[in-house]
């Protein structure tokens, strides 16, 4: 891509605020990380969109969110990575985040608490919705996030097990964890064809109450 493309394009700067969730403030360095992260994320993806990702290279978003190769490697693996919305990190950490929820709490309750953080991580919500975008017309690029989904039940289902006293191939826990994470497929993918304002967090929790109220149809209209 020339470097014209990158004029035209501008330059990502920092992130908006995440409408996906409602993330923890953190420290100094963890919210710049996090910026740093969906700035990359945000020129990446309205890149792709721009020119088609075959013809983006990772010099040319570094080139766009104002930063350097090295600096994007810390952060991603390729080009495609950039399409997953949560960090490595987060995927890692979902275990443990199980763990240190209340003991009182209902398994349900735990998913629900613990996707609430995730997705308070993850790229912007405008981001999100270009990414959806992006998806649908080059859907060679799914695996990606389809990768990403199976590691995250992976380690739900590491952090249900050791909570509940159980393994992580016990039918119950494999229940709970593949019905978390397609709850989670489901609130993005209504978020992504809505035309509300509402934040991924909201249809998060109202997917998770259907689910809670034994996905009776007429609870919630």
């Amino acid at each position: 891509m020339s470097r014209s493309a990158h004029t035209a394009s501008g330059t990502a700067g920092t992130a908006p605020a995440s409408d996906a969730g409602e993330a923890g403030s953190g420290g100094l360095r963890e919210r710049k990380k996090r910026a740093t992260r969906q700035a990359l994320q945000q020129a990446a993806v309205r890149l792709f969109r721009e020119h088609g990702p075959g013809a983006v290279t990772v010099e040319d978003i570094c080139a766009s969110a104002d930063v350097s190769p090295r600096t994007f490697f810390n952060y991603f693996t390729s080009k495609e990575e950039v399409l997953v919305p949560w960090d490595r990190d987060t995927i890692d950490n979902t275990s443990t985040r199980v763990l240190e929820r209340p003991p009182e709490e209902e398994p349900l309750e735990v998913a629900r608490a613990v996707l609430g953080e995730a997705i308070g991580t993850a790229m912007s919500g405008p981001t999100w919705r270009d990414q959806a975008v992006v998806l649908r017309h080059h859907p060679e690029l799914i695996e990606k996030i389809v990768t990403s989904f199976r590691t995250l039940e992976a380690s739900l289902a590491e952090g249900f097990a050791a909570r509940l006293g159980r393994t992580a191939e016990d039918v119950y826990v494999r229940l709970l964890s593949a019905t978390t994470i397609t709850t989670l497929r489901v609130s993005v993918q209504s978020w992504q064809d809505s035309e509300s304002d509402e934040s991924l967090r909201h249809y998060l929790d109202e997917t998770f109450e259907r689910l809670r109220q034994g996905l009776r149809p007429n609870e919630l209209g």
